[in-house]
């Protein structure tokens, strides 16, 4: 079991010592204080994205008349 453990905590420290993230803002390497950003500036900018509803889920909706029609009784004959 404690092979596994150390296993576990090896495999930990190379993600942590691998390619730093990057902040989505600007670019910069990410600040574990502010992490996923740089610093609270960028934070903020995206959190003025959020409350402006720049960042949207792109959503195609189904017209009625696509959808298929349920068999009927009567169209079974």
């Amino acid at each position: 079991m404690s092979d596994k453990i150390a296993d576990l905590a090896a495999r930990r420290a190379r993600k942590r010592d691998a390619k730093p993230r990057k902040c989505p803002i600007c670019g910069k390497p990410a600040v574990e204080a502010t992490r996923p950003f740089c610093s609270e500036r960028c934070r903020k900018i995206d959190l003025d994205r959020w409350r402006a509803e720049t960042y949207r889920v792109p959503v195609v909706e189904a017209d009625d008349d696509d959808a298929p029609k349920p068999e009927s009784a009567e169209d079974a004959d």
